[in-house]
């Protein structure tokens, strides 16, 4: 068992100077086709023309993640290998970053399981949430969908998203979610401001715990204004699976990681990853319970765990909102293969690509498919 070391001397090194400077290497861009129309009241960053109503589209099929013969393209963000024409029917359109709760209360979410990239960070009081981003996957409904943070709006703002929530912080301060809208010029797609078909609630659960979006009504709704792909979005480095690598004899096995997001090991928000031989990916459990797909009863699966420590405090403001620092650079552990590699994160600002580098400062490769990428404190446990 390991505990990654403390945080203030790890970036005294020079090794931080490395990084950051291999974070602004040459990196694959596609350009933003067109400027989008906004809705007044719905989206941000735009003009203050009204959205017409969508009529809600007809279900679209998933598309298959099993590689093909025709499946020689990797997408930009999740890595997996698809046809030419897949892959221009996915660049058609903008990923969706859509805020999901977590309390215990809102499990199980449906349609994690279908996301191509998940950020898990702490909202308020210990309390984690998700930013799950959809884009090579048509997953149809998506829920529970909760408010917005801005911390959570640097990560969409990387991969040129739409931000979806349900409402938002609203503080005047540095956690004033209206602000950071100005501020990242994000598009903004507010559940407040919309209705059906776009969003609706689980008469089944609790409110605010209760609020669904469907993904396809979104994305009719983003293409009748013009916001359509190709999205900018700097590429990670994508591999093979490597199974055999825990056998290495330089490899850090790492069968299981454990997080302690906001406290103890023992909190209903502790996260549990157990590595699977058998698929090589990692499954998730949280509060001591497997993780669990509220639709198709699967359990969540990741194919890479990239574990990010930066600094956490306080917005100041007179709320318990947190400020999360976002951009820089600081030690981060990655899992997959069944391995861990220690190693740094960089982002040098707001719109940059997060990456990951290994203790010789080269870029980390991912495995194909869903990666899980958690944000702790430097305080927070992480053992493994």
């Amino acid at each position: 068992m390991k505990r990654i070391p403390s945080l203030p001397p790890w970036l005294a090194g020079n090794r931080r100077r490395q990084v950051i400077a291999a974070a602004v290497a040459a990196v694959l861009a596609l350009a933003v086709i067109g400027g989008g129309l906004a809705a007044a009241g719905v989206f941000s960053g735009g003009s203050s023309d009204q959205v017409a109503a969508t009529p809600a589209p007809s279900p679209s099929p998933q598309l298959d993640s099993t590689p093909t013969d025709s499946a020689t393209e990797p997408t930009l963000i999740d890595g997996v290998l698809v046809s030419p024409d897949e892959l221009a029917e996915i660049q058609s359109r903008l990923p969706l970053a859509i805020m999901i709760d977590n309390l215990v209360t809102a499990r199980p979410q449906v349609g994690l399981v279908k996301a191509d990239l998940v950020f898990e960070a702490v909202a308020e009081g210990g309390i984690t949430r998700f930013l799950a981003v959809f884009w090579r996957n048509k997953p149809g409904r998506i829920m529970p969908v909760r408010s917005a943070r801005v911390y959570y709006m640097d990560w969409a703002a990387e991969l040129d998203a739409l931000y979806v929530h349900w409402g938002a912080a609203r503080s005047g301060g540095p956690a004033d979610v209206p602000s950071a809208f100005a501020r990242l010029g994000l598009r903004d797609i507010d559940a407040f401001a919309l209705g059906t078909p776009y969003f609706n609630r689980d008469p089944d659960r609790p409110s605010p715990h209760d609020g669904i979006a469907d993904t396809d009504a979104l994305w009719e709704l983003a293409a009748s204004n013009d916001w359509t792909g190709p999205p900018a979005i700097e590429s990670w480095q994508f591999k093979e699976d490597e199974p055999q690598r825990a056998q290495q004899q330089a490899a850090a096995a790492a069968p299981t990681v454990d997080l302690g997001f906001g406290g103890p090991f023992k909190s209903d928000y502790a996260v549990h990853w157990e590595y699977d031989p058998d698929t090589n990916g990692y499954l998730r459990s949280q509060g001591g319970e497997p993780h669990e797909d509220g639709e198709s009863g699967n359990q969540v699966q990741a194919r890479n765990v990239a574990v990010v420590v930066t600094s956490v405090s306080l917005a100041g403001d007179g709320t318990s909102h947190l400020l999360y620092e976002t951009t820089g650079s600081g030690e981060a552990v990655v899992f997959l293969d069944g391995v861990a590699v220690p190693g740094a994160w960089s982002k040098p600002d707001a719109h940059s690509r997060i990456r990951f580098f290994d203790a010789a400062g080269n870029e980390i490769a991912f495995n194909r498919g869903q990666t899980w990428i958690e944000v702790l404190s430097a305080s927070d446990p992480l053992t493994y």
